[in-house]
């Protein structure tokens, strides 16, 4: 049966590691390996800036899955947000645009087994990401981990990053996480770092925040802290800021990002 090797770069550090790690360790799967990516449109600029870096160090083009519906458009008919309860925005704008793809990939090149190469650590090996394992009741699917397999950790991760000269996305310089730009798992600092760094996609998040949360009839926050509008007040873009740094003291992870990108 013809094999498919698909890895889904995010844009973000472990899977672009996964990458540069499968080139030196598993070239014969490399050479076979397609990168996707799939585009929600919500990405921050600097993930975009990275993928075309990754793009350049590696040789290998990145394939962009758009799904059919926008975030805006599923917004605009639905006033509805996404939310921890209801993660619409990842089955929507990222899982039925891969298994669309993968259809469609059947039907122009054939049958096959799919093979999906997952960035998770070995110090994350409880947390396995779901991975589909049928398309039209066929199982044609397999998750790989090759990080829990080699075990490499989080540190290995950021030898890797340093030691193939492409370094960490530029956003870790201001953000604790890859992912859209309204995302509900960010931290109050994230949100105020977003202000400071793209108003323009804040104020977007803030209008999503403010017209959609009047939808159903219930009251709706991207941040536990408290509404965008009220996070931008001065006094408390002061105290969750000073928040962070306290954490960030501590954090050794934090650190070697800041000694990394020569922040003070």
């Amino acid at each position: 049966m013809k094999e498919y090797h698909i890895l889904s770069l995010s844009g973000g550090k472990d899977s672009t590691a996964l990458a540069f790690f499968m080139k030196e360790n598993m070239p014969d799967i490399f050479e076979k390996l397609e990168f996707v990516f799939y585009d929600t449109g919500c990405d921050l600029p600097e993930t975009y800036d990275y993928l075309n870096k990754i793009e350049v160090f590696l040789n290998k083009k990145i394939t962009k899955v758009i799904p059919e519906k926008s975030f805006d458009h599923i917004f605009d008919t639905s006033l509805l947000i996404p939310a921890p309860h209801r993660r619409y925005c990842t089955v929507l704008l990222k899982v039925e645009p891969s298994l669309k793809y993968i259809q469609k990939k059947i039907e122009k090149e054939g049958d096959g087994f799919f093979y999906f190469y997952i960035g998770l650590r070995a110090d994350e090996r409880n947390r396995k990401g779901v991975t589909p394992t049928t398309l039209k009741n066929r199982n044609i699917m397999k998750g790989i981990y090759p990080f829990i397999e080699y075990s490499i950790y989080q540190n290995d991760v950021e030898n890797i990053l340093v030691k193939s000269g492409i370094n960490y996305p530029d956003y870790y310089k201001w953000r604790a996480r890859n992912g859209c730009y309204f995302c509900f798992y960010q931290k109050a600092s994230d949100w105020i770092n977003l202000y400071k760094y793209h108003p323009d996609l804040y104020k977007k998040a803030m209008y999503y925040e403010e017209n959609g949360r009047k939808a159903y009839g219930e009251v709706f926050r991207w941040c536990p802290k408290g509404t965008l509008r009220e996070l931008i007040e001065p006094e408390n873009m002061k105290k969750y800021i000073q928040e962070k740094q306290e954490i960030l003291k501590n954090n050794l992870y934090a650190k070697n990002l800041l000694t990394t990108f020569n922040i003070k």
